[in-house]
């Protein structure tokens, strides 16, 4: 019963914030656009107390370790669940690198094209050439970038091995890739986060959504490394940059 209920006002408040954060979206569009101003900074911005917002919510408490990134940057990071997206977001304006199915989901999809996420057809492998291009081009207007380079949520007891191909942007102009690591735990009380925080069972996104809205909160720990990682192969770099978010990981239970 607790638990339905919980739901409720958390999806109630969590429409609220969003259509609230979105009129401020539209609010600064208008002012940009009369005043011939660059959008990125108020995008950002919005973007960062949005999701601050909805991780305070959704009852997470975020732990931060080490230094978070300035803009412009590149970030890579382990990936377990959708809740990155918040964790990450509300301590970064960033943009992120998604599938390019994200574009088509309830919601979460008209979301992520306001906040200017960075789709890849990962069914193409020419796609990548066009993505490299527009995180090239993000760094060059002084945006934060985030990649999930794993391209996959896992169970959170390993870091897989990391994707090569968008390496490519950063390691042919030997920009610094920065690394981070997300650890989840679940409060006393509550069943295991693999059960019910990370996602990678075979459920859809809306169950697994509600299942997380039904509990009483989460612990989220951020883990920044101190030092980027520079390099012109981007095979080399993915390697050495997981073997940095290997060394801030903590497995999840």
């Amino acid at each position: 019963m607790r638990g339905n209920i919980r739901l409720a006002v958390r999806c109630v408040a969590l429409a609220a914030a969003t259509l609230g954060f979105y009129g401020m979206r539209l609010a600064l569009l208008a002012f940009t656009f009369a005043f011939h101003k660059t959008d990125r900074r108020l995008t950002r911005f919005v973007f960062k107390h949005w999701a601050g917002t909805c991780a305070r919510i959704v009852g997470m408490r975020i732990e931060v370790e080490g230094p978070p990134p300035e803009p412009p940057f590149f970030l890579v990071t382990n990936h377990v669940s959708y809740l990155d997206g918040l964790t990450l977001g509300s301590q970064l304006g960033c943009l992120f690198i998604a599938k390019s199915e994200v574009a088509s989901w309830p919601v979460l999809g008209f979301l992520a094209r306001q906040a200017n996420v960075i789709f890849i057809d990962r069914k193409k492998r020419s796609d990548t050439l066009r993505v490299n291009d527009h995180i090239e081009q993000a760094l060059a207007d002084g945006e934060g970038v985030i990649m999930f380079a794993e391209s996959t949520t896992s169970r959170g007891t390993e870091v897989c091995p990391f994707k090569t191909a968008l390496f490519e942007a950063v390691a042919r102009s030997n920009f610094p890739v920065h690394c981070a690591a997300i650890h989840y735990d679940a409060p006393p009380g509550s069943p295991p986060a693999s059960e019910w925080i990370t996602w990678w069972t075979p459920i859809s996104f809306g169950a697994h959504a509600l299942r997380v809205l039904r509990q009483p909160g989460l612990n989220a720990k951020l883990s920044f490394g101190e030092t980027p990682i520079s390099g012109t192969d981007r095979k080399l770099l993915a390697e050495q940059t997981r073997a940095a978010v290997q060394a801030l990981f903590q497995p999840v239970d």
